[in-house]
């Protein structure tokens, strides 16, 4: 019976990685020899040589390569295990892990946070910040079990619900020649555009019909970048406009689109197979009924620390 561990699996990846048993003793913590000794036990519990030895560096044999990828997946597959045995133990303690895509994150999701920690006190919360296009891998990977972002085709397992529409507008800065006009997305496209996050572009393409091509002058992950390119001259941003409770810091204004009006659906995402600890209902049910209080695409005049109050 082959009896492999989980260590055997670690020293080999790190050796093929590494490219020698010195450097992965260093990266495992452990001696040279060590690794070699877990590299051999592997090796005669598999019955071939995975690596072939020269005087200078390690290197894979070809069963060490098909053998590769399934050393990967389990060590990947263990490491998510760790994680969901640390989500349960986090249901009892009292903790919501968010993950949110770049606007939403500076702007709303500290607010709703603040929010809700008054009324739950004892329920602590992290938040990552990740381009959208990570959102719901992050989900998937156990780094968060709630997901906040713009509509975007779901990935398997992942199930998603909307929690407002937002209408796409323009940020600017105030001294800019389309600021006080009434704008069209034909006058978009004549401008230098900063785009946060490639896909957004395309969607927005599809849904004023892919007519001609827009000018894009930056592709940023962070809106908060976006934002100070926007300030500099670079160009102009389109986001919802709840976007002005960052936008304002930069000297920047929103101003609506028309021709036509685009709204954007802003979503709450979730694992489909993974049960939700009591903590992350608790939040889902406050922020429902928050949204129903507060639209969240009328800040006008207020910061994030207004609208969060004073803690």
């Amino acid at each position: 019976m082959i009896n492999i561990t989980l260590r055997q699996f670690e020293a080999f990846l790190a050796v093929a990685n590494l490219h020698s048993f010195t450097a992965a003793g260093k990266y495992l913590h452990i001696t040279q020899s060590a690794v070699s000794g877990l590299i051999k036990e592997l090796e005669a519990q598999i019955g071939v040589a995975l690596f072939d030895r020269t005087s200078r560096a390690v290197f894979l044999s070809p069963d060490g390569e098909t053998l590769l990828p399934v050393a990967r997946k389990a060590l990947n597959e263990f490491e998510l295990a760790e994680r969901y045995a640390g989500e349960l133990k986090n249901r009892r303690s009292g903790l919501i892990r968010l993950v949110g895509a770049p606007l939403i994150a500076c702007t709303l999701l500290p607010i709703y946070m603040a929010e809700f920690s008054r009324i739950a006190p004892d329920i602590s919360i992290k938040m990552l910040d990740e381009p959208m296009s990570r959102v719901q891998r992050c989900i998937l990977n156990g780094d968060a079990s709630l997901g906040f972002g713009p509509e975007r085709p779901l990935e398997p397992d992942i199930m998603a619900r909307t929690l407002f529409n937002t209408p796409v507008s323009m940020i600017c800065r105030p001294d800019h020649h389309l600021a006080k006009k009434k704008i069209t997305w034909s006058m978009i496209k004549k401008e230098p555009l900063i785009i946060v996050g490639r896909e957004s572009i395309a969607k927005i393409s599809s849904d004023i019909g892919g007519r001609g091509s827009f000018r894009i002058a930056h592709v940023v992950d962070q809106m908060p970048t976006a934002c100070a390119l926007a300030a500099s001259g670079q160009g102009i941003v389109v986001a919802g406009p709840f976007s002005i409770l960052l936008a304002r810091g930069y000297g920047l204004v929103v101003a609506p689109i028309f021709k036509p009006v685009l709204n954007r659906a802003m979503m709450l995402y979730m694992h489909r197979n993974r049960a939700l600890g009591a903590p992350d209902s608790l939040f889902i049910s406050f922020l429902e009924g928050y949204l129903k209080k507060n639209d969240p695409n009328l800040p006008a005049g207020r910061t994030v620390a207004d609208m969060a109050g004073a803690m």
